[in-house]
């Protein structure tokens, strides 16, 4: 992620945080993934167990190592969406990357940013995960499910909106004196 977010940086700006998906994201990956690589080769095993002479067992063997194959594969697959999906807070706007091959990038400027919703659940609280959800000006949001440490990543934020949007009032403050000073110019 590093690399990713620090080629779109823009120029003087810096990181403030960076974050990724919880482990708990992968839990249902890891959980069926096991069921099925251990039932896998626990059926490998039963069948070489009860074989009998003679017993043509080779589709059972194929079924049981194809469902020990998926098994380990879902568990793999569950780890490498969690480490491809990841998140940067910056002095002036919140950076979600999410893939591998297809990248989509998703940037909101910390200005345009008008509230910070958070979700815990009671099971989140206890393995400290949760949501935060970015709503926009125009209505526009973007929800992040799965976050580490989600209560202190929305203080993070709230704390970069309000030093962004005092410079950004001082940016428009300067524009409407600007402004005016040529109006005056002018008549």
């Amino acid at each position: 992620m590093a690399n990713f977010i620090q080629k779109t940086l823009e120029e003087n700006e810096k990181v403030i945080f960076q974050g990724r998906l919880h482990w708990s994201f992968n839990f249902r990956y890891t959980v069926w993934g096991t069921i099925l690589f251990l039932a896998g080769i626990g059926g490998c095993i039963a069948i070489s167990v009860m074989a009998e002479e003679g017993d043509n067992n080779s589709l059972k063997y194929i079924g049981c190592l194809i469902a020990a194959l998926i098994g380990f594969c879902l568990i793999g697959f569950g780890y490498f969406i969690r480490s491809k999906t990841e998140f940067a807070i910056t002095d002036t706007r919140f950076i979600q990357k999410d893939g591998i091959f297809n990248i989509k990038m998703t940037e909101i400027p910390l200005f345009k940013v008008e509230t910070v919703n958070f979700y815990q659940t009671m099971l989140d609280r206890f393995i400290n995960t949760g949501s935060i959800e970015l709503v926009g000006s125009g209505g526009t949001n973007h929800r992040v499910d799965y976050v580490q440490r989600p209560f202190e990543v929305r203080n993070i934020i709230t704390t970069q909106m309000k030093s962004t949007k005092g410079v950004e009032e001082k940016i428009n403050q300067g524009k409407t004196n600007q402004e005016e000073t040529n109006l005056e110019k002018t008549n």
